[in-house]
């Protein structure tokens, strides 16, 4: 018996590492919009606004990677283009209230201090994922 594959099986084979392919150049960018994003201060809040071609970027990747998942178990396709999606999801609501809150829109000043207050924790975050993230790579260098 021969270990020779497929037609079918070499599409498929195709098709993942197509998948593979996009899934890495859409972590690079989110990679990138991260540590642009962790830049970010109570100081400089509009900052996140550079961010705005980048996320753009990512969601025209999505729009490619929900055309490739099929090759995936439903499941599978589903759980990876919501992670995906959570992510473009959430950065584009930050990015959105940061250009509001720019914009000097009719927002009271205490709502304005509340919505600054929780970018800033979001922002904090972020770093601290981006340091524990680093730490624990350098940990496992030997």
């Amino acid at each position: 018996m021969t270990n020779e594959m497929t037609p079918e099986q070499r599409r498929t084979g195709r098709a993942l590492a197509q998948l593979q392919k996009r899934i890495q150049k859409m972590h690079a960018l989110r990679d990138k919009m991260n540590a642009g994003l962790a830049r970010v201060t109570e100081e400089n809040l509009d900052l996140a606004l550079t961010q705005k071609k980048n996320l753009r970027a990512l969601s025209a990747e999505y729009d490619e990677l929900a055309k490739e998942v099929s090759c995936l178990p439903p499941l599978d396709a589903a759980s990876v283009l919501e992670e995906e999606y959570n992510y473009i999801l959430t950065i584009g609501n930050i990015i959105e209230t940061t250009r509001e809150l720019k914009k000097k829109s009719k927002i009271d000043k205490d709502v304005r201090e509340s919505i600054t207050s929780g970018l800033v924790q979001f922002y904090e975050g972020l770093r601290a994922e981006l340091a524990r993230t680093a730490y624990q790579k350098e940990q496992k260098q030997p």
